[in-house]
């Protein structure tokens, strides 16, 4: 039975450029090791997808859509239904000069930012700079393998695994939820409750729990600090911590 949109799923795959296969992206630690893509600040484990959310590149959705748990998967995906056609206007040449004046040294590779669109210089030929900003894999036909580890149908369970694909090497069971009336209390580990960012990552978490669980009407994060993570030691009146001789 295909999914719809908004089942939320756990799904392991691996993305290779089909002309190549060039790894572009795996949760398998062995296939990145394999292929000489290991990140030692990587976490490898199945990724959380919502059927329709549209964060995977379309045609690799359509195929998750009509898969079933357990049963693995080999697909093409086309420029059309993956990263586009490449376009040749978006291949530009800037003087040099441009760059030096901007404290940016022009190098082959690098990536750049100009009038707010993003690119890679692929030649430096003498006063001229090229950019190109087609997306890396423009063009490339994708092959796909994947497997949906899992359909996630509980609704905290739902409420966890969303919360987690924004937090680095968290488990769903290191979050502590409740839901009581169409409110949900959430409480982070305690390493991310000073993290960088994690007012951002409340913000996304939380709309996206409205979105995609049902009857949710509100969510709140709790942060706890207990006496005793702030040491032991007593106050003297003046302020300072008081010793004993």
């Amino acid at each position: 039975m295909p999914f719809a949109d908004g089942d939320i799923v756990l799904v392991d795959y691996s993305m290779f450029v089909k002309e190549t296969e060039e790894l572009v992206a795996t949760t398998s630690e062995a296939i990145a090791k394999l292929y000489k893509k290991y990140r030692e600040d990587e976490v490898y484990e199945p990724e959380v997808v919502v059927i329709g959310e549209g964060r995977l590149v379309r045609g690799f959705e359509e195929a998750l859509k009509n898969a079933e748990v357990g049963k693995e998967y080999e697909i093409e995906v086309p420029p059309s239904k993956a990263f586009g056609e490449r376009d040749a206007s978006k291949v530009r040449t800037y003087s040099r000069r441009i760059f030096i004046r901007n404290r940016i040294i022009p190098e082959v590779g690098k990536e750049v930012t100009i009038n707010n669109m993003t690119g890679r210089i692929v030649a430096v030929n003498g006063g001229r700079v090229v950019v190109d900003f087609n997306h890396p894999l423009a063009g490339k036909t994708l092959k796909i393998k994947f497997k949906v580890i899992k359909k996630i149908d509980d609704p905290i369970e739902k409420i966890k695994y969303l919360i987690k694909r924004r937090l680095k090497g968290v488990k769903p069971d290191d979050i502590k939820v409740e839901v009581k009336e169409g409110v949900v209390s959430v409480e982070l580990p305690k390493s991310y409750r000073l993290a960088d960012g994690v007012q951002l990552i409340k913000y996304l978490s939380s709309r996206d729990i409205v979105k995609w669980v049902k009857d949710v009407k509100e969510v709140i994060f709790i942060d706890r600090f207990a006496k005793d993570e702030f040491g032991g030691g007593s106050i003297g009146s003046g302020g300072e911590e008081a010793t004993r001789g």
